[in-house]
């Protein structure tokens, strides 16, 4: 697997042209039109709250542009995951719906990962484990910044192992009207609309998206599997920007409603069924029903997320910038939330999982330029949640009625009132950068965050960059961070399923890394990285610790290593061709005391020690443009609980075809065609994975694709 991996990413690189460009950079309108060396010193905001190029961030980044999203299909932030190096995904196909792991600190579903639109944190208030989803469309992304390592040193809680910001296009980078359709695999049918434009100090920018899908049916949980379909989930988001002397505000809006099944997520309780295993080592004795049932569903599971936000820059000299924002947000799963379930292979039960949280937030920051050496940045951020207390309760319905000979209960329970709880959190950072002509070109960034918890407490993170360029074609950093991530709500008062006990004095886990960063320029046509990585994890949190009587309590008594390295290469010897390749190498460890005498140490499991990635674009006549990715992935260990053993690594490769704009650049078509070679995969199951009530693998689709129009009007 390696001796192929290495190969094949050895032969895509020397094969690529490495003549340089001409000397003269082109003035550029927009991102489409960037080189490589202008694409590499592109002002990037995520690292520092603060424009900075991106060879100069105090952080290991990476910058999807909006062409890119273009000529590689992706279609969600889950595509994009996918090709970048450093990143593992488990693909559920239903409520989480997928879930991502930054440089091998998996055990979390997603919650160790801060995602933030404009700016303004996406994830779930209560800390549950969806992170994106079909509703979450990138045809209004401008670009995504993606920075590994913590970031709570600005940012606060969950700013874990990773931050992605989705930086939407603004009024004056649309221009016009612009809408996509399309279909696909599955009955996926999809519908995007943006508008925006600029006029005198108003700034327009409105999106909207709509994708409905039956999904893959995998034949082998039953013949009419149907639970991982996607039920017209929608987003709507707004800006409107008014500029006036030396001030902007923007109103700002968005929502996303994710009403789709609950996929893979469970095992198939086939016995139940009369059917075969569904094979993987499953015995298919509990699970989820995946077929419509009483006439509706399987399951739904309907998520959503909204936010209104009101910002304000002034800016009354060119050394100084005051920025407020204001917010209100809620998410949560909708009363329309259910599952049929069995946990014994006997009784179904029709449960409801619903739960609302909503926050009132507020931040203010400035940054100060003393000179072009010196510069100071600083932010007050509160924040107050209203989080309900887990899943809602419910009163049961005892009565039981058979259903296609299957019995099935609880179809007519009641939501109890909402239970919940009131957190604060205040927190306050600040942060030095040094600009000096010392050994040529070095950059200093130093500071960090005070937060303060009315539930969980205080913590302190530090941070330190340290950057330099002894060469105009080499530049190093060494970076150190700390960050956290919150208990939350269901982790602090669990249900009380398998006798669990709340632990109101869970604390946060915390991370220190150290990073090393080389990157090296030979041409202007060849950009090359290389990151090495060491983490260290405490006070992980540890679910159903043994106590005493018998039950069982989280706490926070796991410890984690992590390390290992990146390589990232990009080639652009012309404006008609370009190609990447990156390669990743992890290992991960992880330990707690089972009791006073009994330490279990084991590999973090669902992770794999090597990945890599390559691709290629290439503009034909001037007419379309083609790109093929090749996503490698080496085999991943499981869970201990795991019967089936480790999960087998795979290839798969994805092609899409883009026409350039016609009929006066108004239309353009796109094909999108994954797993070409109808490759057999599997990701491994989350959590236990024992087969049981949660699959050993996760079956992925074979080949499938989709047909996307574009139409734009000035």
């Amino acid at each position: 697997m390696i001796r192929k991996l290495v190969f094949t990413l050895l032969i895509s690189v020397l094969c690529c042209p490495l003549n340089a460009q001409n000397d003269t950079v082109p003035k550029v309108s927009s991102l489409s039109e960037l080189t490589l060396e202008e694409l590499m010193n592109i002002e990037v905001v995520t690292a520092s709250k603060i424009g900075q190029k991106l060879s100069e961030a105090p952080s290991t980044m990476i910058v999807i542009t909006a062409r890119q999203i273009e000529e590689r299909g992706y279609e969600q932030l889950e595509d994009v995951l996918r090709d970048i190096p450093g990143v593992d995904l488990i693909h559920v196909h239903g409520a989480i719906p997928t879930v991502a792991t930054f440089r091998g600190m998996y055990g979390d579903e997603n919650k160790r990962i801060l995602l933030m639109i404009d700016g303004s944190i996406e994830n779930n208030i209560i800390g549950d484990f969806e992170l994106a989803g079909p509703a979450y469309s990138l045809h209004n992304a401008e670009r995504i910044e993606i920075m590994w390592g913590p970031g709570s040193a600005l940012y606060g809680a969950n700013a874990f192992s990773g931050v992605i910001n989705i930086i939407t296009k603004k009024g004056t980078d649309i221009n016009g009207f612009h809408v996509q359709a399309g279909y696909g695999s599955f009955n996926t049918a999809l519908l995007n609309g943006l508008f925006g434009l600029k006029k005198s100090n108003f700034d327009f920018a409105f999106s909207g998206s709509l994708v409905r899908s039956d999904g893959p049916v995998f034949a082998n949980r039953h013949p009419d599997f149907s639970n991982a379909y996607i039920d017209n989930a929608w987003s709507f988001n707004g800006n409107v920007g008014y500029s006036y002397k030396k001030t902007k505000t923007t109103l700002g809006f968005r929502t996303y409603q994710t009403p789709i099944g609950t996929g893979l997520f469970t095992n198939t309780p086939t016995t139940l069924l009369a059917l075969p295993p569904p094979g993987n080592d499953n015995p298919g004795n509990s699970g989820t029903i995946p077929y419509a049932i009483r006439g509706e569903r399987p399951s739904l599971w309907d998520s959503y997320a909204r936010t209104v936000s009101v910002e304000n820059e002034f800016y009354p000299t060119s050394k100084f910038t005051l920025s407020t924002r204001f917010r209100y947000r809620e998410t949560g799963l909708s009363e329309k939330t259910y599952s049929y379930l069995t946990f014994n292979g006997i009784l179904v039960q029709k449960l409801r999982f619903v739960h609302s949280s909503y926050r009132l937030a507020g931040e203010a920051s400035a940054i100060y330029s003393i000179s072009e050496h010196h510069a100071f940045y600083a932010g007050v951020h509160y924040y107050s949640d209203n989080l309900e207390k887990g899943y809602r309760g419910t009163i049961p319905d005892t009565r039981v009625d058979t259903v296609d000979n299957i019995p099935v209960s609880n179809i007519n329970s009641v939501l109890k009132p909402r239970e919940y709880t009131v957190q604060n959190n205040i927190g306050v950072y600040i942060q030095y950068a040094l600009n000096t002509g010392f050994l040529k070109k070095t950059n200093l960034t130093l500071g960090g965050r005070y937060d303060y918890n009315d539930v969980y407490g205080s913590t302190i993170n530090p941070r330190l960059g340290l950057i330099n360029q002894p060469h105009e074609k080499f530049t190093w950093k060494f970076l150190f961070g700390s960050a956290y991530r919150a208990p939350t709500n269901y982790e602090l008062f669990p249900s009380t399923v398998g006798f669990r006990v709340p632990n109101p004095g869970l604390g946060p886990e915390k991370i220190r890394t150290y990073e090393l960063n080389l990157a090296y320029a030979p041409v202007k046509s060849l950009w090359g990285q290389v990151n090495l990585f060491w983490n260290t994890l405490t006070d992980l949190i540890i679910t159903d610790v043994p106590i005493e009587g018998g039950k069982t309590q989280n706490k926070n008594i796991g410890e984690a290593t992590t390390k290992g390295f990146e390589i990232k290469l990009d080639v652009v010897p012309v404006k008609s061709f370009s190609a990447f390749a990156n390669f990743t190498f992890q290992k991960g460890s992880e330990r707690y005391m089972v009791n006073d005498s009994t330490k279990k140490e084991f590999d973090i499991p669902n992770i794999a020690e090597v990945k890599g990635n390559v691709g290629i674009t290439v503009d034909i006549a001037n007419i379309f443009t083609v790109s093929i990715i090749e996503n490698l992935t080496g085999a991943r260990s499981v869970p201990s609980t795991n019967l089936h053993g480790e999960v087998e690594g795979y290839y798969i490769t994805n092609l899409v075809i883009t026409t350039n704009k016609f009929f006066e650049n108004r239309v353009s078509a796109s094909l999108n065609i994954r797993n070409v070679f109808n490759q057999t995969w599997y990701d491994p199951g989350i959590r236990v994975a024992d087969g049981n009530f949660y699959g050993t693998v996760h079956e992925q689709p074979g080949m499938n694709g989709s047909f996307k129009i574009c139409m734009s009007f000035y």
